[in-house]
């Protein structure tokens, strides 16, 4: 059983996470504010610190007192290593991921966003369940006393492991294997920093070379590995330039954006053109594709004007396995009303958490959205990939027929 401090101002939210904790066979710890949780922290440290949480869950804007920002702050700084080395995860609410990332940088694992409606309590609760669970799997407290870390990729987050060890100031060498992609990787850590990563991929049949930026952003479309960590002297080990992890996590969404912005190369066009029903048929089979790496699923493009309408669909699993809605007409209503949370050029995609699962719709075009459904909560950072590259698929096919029509003409 693990211990688990709650910090934040309503006593609502205190109650619901500490029934939560409790119904996971953990204890639970609250404080009402900042001020209140170092103090606590620091009576716990003198007298054993055995007593100390192993998990605090903040909330980033309480009043009155200092914020779960500036709390994360003292508590990473704090000259008591036992205090300093507890994970922070950061608690939000809609419209504060901006104020949520500066928490990040400043020493907090991961943040969730709170929920603003009963309805969506259940979901919220749940979700905070599977990440209780994951993040004390972690095993930070093996890491304190000197141990290595083996993890299993389609189990773990990459991102969280990277930023656990960033946290802890590990150093040491990390091993990355992918047999189904035939891809591996090598990693040096000194200090909680990345000075050196190289990933040879043979995928193609051709071995190729990626290092630095270029392969980390290879590696965190894993959803399948081994993650082995292994501590050594960092004095002894080769010294290198560090990479920014915070930039690095934060490129991955900027990216996955601009790829899906930016419009596919020309290419040359090749054979006749054919008709739009094997066109169809081509794309359905490439999206189903993309489908393989999630649990189960259902992938939709959809078109949103005066009326909505399915210009494709695609669905991994038995029929009917999985159904957000009643039936398809209630997601068209849903993605309807969602499609103005778009217009404001604001967003490129939204994801919706649902008790049952969840719904990611990325904006390809004026009109066009890709809609993604799954029941696993835990993948939803797979299911945006997924997304991504679907919406990328459809626009460079959709650029291919276009000139193959205009050859052919």
């Amino acid at each position: 059983m693990s211990k688990v401090m709650i910090v934040d101002d309503s006593g609502t939210v205190r109650r619901y996470l500490s029934q939560m904790v409790e119904l996971a066979s953990h204890s639970a710890i609250t404080a009402e504010s900042g001020e209140k949780a170092i103090a606590l922290l620091e009576e716990y440290a003198k007298k054993d610190s055995a007593l100390l949480p192993d998990l605090i869950f903040m909330d980033v804007l309480m009043t009155p007192g200092i914020s779960g920002i500036e709390a994360t702050q003292k508590l990473k700084a704090h000259p008591n290593p036992a205090l300093a080395e507890i994970p922070i995860v950061i608690l939000t609410g809609i419209g504060e991921q901006d104020i949520a990332s500066e928490a990040l940088d400043a020493g907090a694992l991961d943040y969730m966003v709170k929920p603003t409606s009963t309805e969506a309590l259940s979901s919220f609760l749940d979700n905070l369940r599977k990440k209780l669970d994951r993040l004390l799997n972690l095993s930070a407290r093996s890491l304190k006393k000197g141990a290595g870390l083996v993890a299993d990729l389609s189990n773990e987050n990459l991102p969280s492991l990277l930023q656990m060890l960033h946290l802890e100031s590990a150093s040491g060498y990390v091993t990355l294997t992918n047999p189904r992609n035939r891809q591996s990787a090598s990693m040096h850590i000194r200090y909680g920093h990345i000075e050196h990563l190289v990933l040879v991929d043979n995928s193609k049949g051709v071995k190729k070379r990626l290092e630095g930026e270029e392969a980390f952003h290879t590696l965190i479309n894993w959803s399948e590995g081994t993650f082995s960590f292994g501590r050594a002297n960092p004095e002894r080990m080769p010294k290198g330039k560090p990479l920014n992890l915070v930039a690095l996590l934060a490129a991955v969404d900027i990216k996955e954006v601009e790829d899906t912005r930016r419009p596919a190369e020309s290419p040359q066009p090749v054979g006749s053109l054919e008709s739009y029903q094997e066109f169809k048929a081509n794309l359905e089979k490439e999206l189903l594709e993309l489908l393989k790496s999630a649990t189960v699923g259902q992938l939709f493009y959809v078109r949103v004007k005066e009326k909505v309408s399915v210009l494709l669909k695609v669905m991994k699993g038995a029929e009917g396995a999985f159904h957000l809605f009643q039936n398809e007409k209630q997601l068209l209503a849903f993605i309807q009303k969602r499609a103005a949370d778009f217009t404001n050029g604001r967003f490129m995609e939204i994801s919706f958490f649902f008790e049952e699962g969840y719904v990611n719709i990325r904006r390809i075009a004026k009109a066009d959205y890709i809609v993604l459904l799954s029941p696993d909560h835990e993948k939803s950072g797979q299911g945006r990939l997924i997304t991504a590259q679907a919406a990328t698929l459809l626009k460079k096919a959709a650029l291919e027929r276009r000139n193959k029509r205009v050859t052919a003409a």
